[in-house]
């Protein structure tokens, strides 16, 4: 066989190939995305640092049923904004394989129908805690800091569970603190000194302070 007739035969190998790899690829990271870094090397992979598999899992991500067809055509602007719109987004979030690596890129664009989605779930459901989360990684991306302070207060403000608003507390301090903003501080002048929530507050602040005098260097003398 001529060297020309060999060259279609390998380039349909290679094609082939690639993607079986692909396919082996996208299927560790979605049954396997807290171990995926062995599972990729048990197929050959050499992990390095530097790569970056979210990268690599986020260009082959594709959408799997209609509620994530809908969702990206939502932040493309080919859908509108609307309950059935909300609740899919939340359908999908909740779901026991959420593709991660679909959503996660219009995280990144800071993708101003998503922000927007995400608002408008907090306007009808201002407690759930995972669309504050998902709020405060959109902060990661654009500056919302108005924004996360706005929805984490009125969460914390209107939630009557004091376990939850515990966690609610903790998650509004680590969302903002980097940004300078002193949540649990600001939490304290909203509630009465003998009520739990402030007790709750103070406690924080004691565990907040305790840490970071554990954390500072000590004085050599």
């Amino acid at each position: 066989m001529s060297k020309k007739k060999k060259e279609p035969v390998i380039k349909d190998y290679k094609e082939l190939r690639d993607e079986i790899v692909i396919d082996k690829v996208n299927e560790i990271f979605r049954t396997q995305p807290d171990n995926y870094i062995a599972a990729l090397e048990e197929i050959g992979f050499e992990y390095n640092e530097e790569d970056d598999y979210d990268e690599i899992e986020e260009g082959n991500a594709r959408s799997e049923n209609q509620n994530q067809k809908d969702l990206v055509a939502f932040f493309k602007g080919e859908k509108k904004l609307s309950d059935r719109i909300l609740h899919q987004y939340l359908k999908e979030r909740d779901s026991e394989s959420p593709n991660l690596p679909l959503i996660r890129p219009f995280f990144k664009e800071a993708n101003q129908n998503l922000k927007s989605l995400i608002v408008y779930g907090l306007e009808h459901y201002p407690g759930r805690i995972d669309l504050l989360s998902d709020l405060a990684f959109f902060h990661e991306f654009e500056n919302i800091l108005r924004l996360l302070i706005t929805y984490y207060t009125r969460a914390c403000v209107t939630q009557s569970n004091l376990e939850t608003f515990t966690e609610l507390a903790w998650d509004f301090y680590y969302s903002t603190n980097p940004d300078g903003y002193e949540a649990l501080y600001a939490l304290k002048e909203l509630f009465d000194h003998d009520t739990e929530k402030r007790k709750t507050i103070d406690s924080l602040i004691a565990e907040t302070d305790e840490g970071k005098e554990a954390d500072s260097p000590k004085e050599i003398i």
